[in-house]
């Protein structure tokens, strides 16, 4: 005997793909009775199927434009009926109620209407399903008893585990299908509850469910003594994906972080009025090294050249697709560029180097080829394929981060080179090449750990300081690392961006000493005046962006 004698099925379908063929199986086969509404019941009759009406169970017609059929004691009760329970089989039986055993259900595709730019309002109201996800919620409660169909491509497994009368099957069967189906309402709502809230001018603040459709193992969490994992995000979710794409060399945990700040920065980049070639080194999600030019191999010696040391074991991203000299550039990256890391000075120069990931928009075959076999680490590189890295940002794609005893959520912070807002505040005006660096410097702090405190010169950057309790010490840090590394000739007429203000002039004094002429920074500090001065006595010139880019 099957889990469940299924007698009676109420098939309410609004895709009708493949229905019909069901219910004919259905009650040929197992001689199952077939309650139906509407337009389904029409599609079933026209096929040849016998089918019982729901108003003929319930004794009253489809009322309200079809907004109620099937919400009635004589539909809900036969479906949540516990058949182990005498006292509701005994109340069943007082008001001449049949159980109902199966439910076929699939909802009105909301989210494909309201994706119709001409979508009216009314309409999308319309187009929301609540018999459907009622029936489908009562037969997944009490699946122990009612067998819930939600899904098209189940069809054939029910009628195949109907026919060797596996009750084993069926039962497994069951316990996946309520637990699909509570995933699929609780999504379907939050479609629903997202639409409304943006039509509502409500904001972000009120809810939102972010729904996983799968999970990847990592080879562990941030240490050996963690598991991990990445959960997936529906395809058509509005969210910038990561994922392993070409070859399958597992990520790690650490891979992904490092791989998502490597994407968001050249993506910002890519993005900004700075779009040309650019190459972006990251280490424990901070930038080490950025480089654009118009040449996509001097954007890389550049970006490899800001610190060769920490761009060993990194995660290299690019705006631009992979070609075969490209990937020859890369995978022979210690004997291109040592030399010039040993001509500029570089306190200590690199020893060796392989890349963790590398994220571009898209490989030629023979550039994976080259990648894969001109050395070891080739092999197991990990080669992301991210698309287009110009598409602009979702405004709800929003930031999370977990803490104890809840989840703090924001909107992202997608706030660019807001030049409109920019005031010189100093007699000394930036030039040119200046502003352009200023520009690359402010994307870069934005994108780094606070405090933080980014040097550029040339399209290049040379020093960063990242993460550091006081602002002063992420300047000396900044300063020192651009000098270890061979930049101290760069430093002179640099630019420095600082993603918070100067709360004093001792960080500003330590740049110009170092030989920073233009600083860019948000302003809106009790001592801006003193900061200012400072800037001028030091011939310094100052850009205030009125903008905050906090990175925690």
């Amino acid at each position: 005997m099957s889990a469940i004698p299924i007698r009676r099925a109420l098939i309410a379908v609004y895709d009708k793909t493949g229905i019909a063929e069901f219910a004919k199986a259905l009650v040929e086969e197992y001689g199952i009775e077939i309650i139906s509404t509407g337009g389904t019941a029409k599609h079933l009759k026209e096929a040849g199927v016998p089918v019982t009406m729901v108003e003929e169970v319930t004794g009253f017609p489809e009322m309200l434009d079809g907004r109620v059929k099937t919400l009635h004691p004589k539909i809900h009760a036969g479906i949540l009926a516990d058949r182990d329970n005498p006292e509701h089989m005994r109340q069943l039986k007082e008001h001449g109620i049949k159980p109902i055993d199966m439910v076929v259900v699939n909802l009105y595709p909301f989210e494909e209407t309201v994706k119709d730019p001409n979508c009216k309002f009314e309409d999308a109201i319309e187009m929301i399903d609540i018999g459907g996800p009622c029936m489908l919620r009562a037969a997944a409660k009490n699946h122990k008893h009612v067998l819930v169909v939600d899904a098209i491509d189940t069809y054939e497994y029910v009628i195949r585990s109907l026919k060797k009368n596996d009750s084993e099957l069926l039962s497994a069967y069951q316990r996946r299908a309520a637990h699909r189906t509570f995933a699929t309402t609780c999504l379907y709502d939050a479609k629903v509850s997202d639409w409304i809230s943006s039509h509502a001018e409500i904001g972000h603040g009120s809810f939102k469910l972010i729904q996983f459709i799968d999970e990847h193992a990592t080879k562990y969490g941030e240490n050996p003594h963690q598991e991990g994992g990445l959960k997936s995000l529906p395809a058509d979710a509005n969210f910038r994906r990561l994922a392993v794409s070409v070859g399958n060399v597992q990520m790690s945990f650490n891979n992904y972080v490092d791989a998502d700040a490597a994407l968001s920065l050249c993506a910002e980049l890519a993005r900004s009025k700075l779009n040309k070639p650019t190459c972006v080194f990251i280490k424990h999600t901070n930038a080490c090294g950025v480089g654009i030019s118009n040449d996509p191999k001097e954007a890389y010696r550049q970006a490899y050249l800001g610190d060769p040391n920490a761009a060993m074991g990194g995660i290299l991203a690019v705006n631009f697709a992979v070609n075969k000299a490209f990937a020859e550039t890369v995978m022979a990256t210690l004997q291109l560029f040592k030399d010039d890391a040993i001509a500029g000075g570089c306190a200590n120069p690199p020893q060796a180097f392989f890349a963790e990931v590398i994220v571009a928009p898209g490989y030629d075959d023979d550039a994976i080829e080259v990648i894969r076999t001109a050395k070891k680490w080739g092999e197991r590189v990990r080669l992301l394929d991210v698309g287009d890295m110009t598409l602009a940002p979702s405004p709800e794609d929003l930031d999370y981060k977990r803490i104890a005893g809840g989840m703090l959520m924001q909107t992202p912070d997608l706030l660019g080179l807001n030049e409109d807002d920019w005031k010189i505040a100093t007699d000394k005006q930036p030039t040119d090449a200046e502003l352009n660096d200023a520009r690359l410097a402010w994307l870069t702090c934005k994108h780094t750990k606070s405090n933080a405190i980014t040097i550029c010169k040339d399209g290049m950057l040379v020093g960063n300081g990242a993460g550091q309790m006081s602002r002063v010490m992420s300047c000396r840090i900044a300063t020192w690392l651009a000098k270890e590394n061979g930049h101290a000739a760069k430093l002179a007429g640099s630019v420095a961006a600082s993603d918070a203000f100067f709360p004093f002039r001792d960080g500003l004094d330590i740049l110009a000493d170092a030989g920073v002429t233009t600083v860019i920074q948000p302003g809106g500090s009790k001592r801006d005046d003193e900061v200012i001065t400072a800037a001028n006595e030091r011939e310094i010139a100052m850009i205030l962006t009125g903008t905050r880019h906090f990175k925690h």
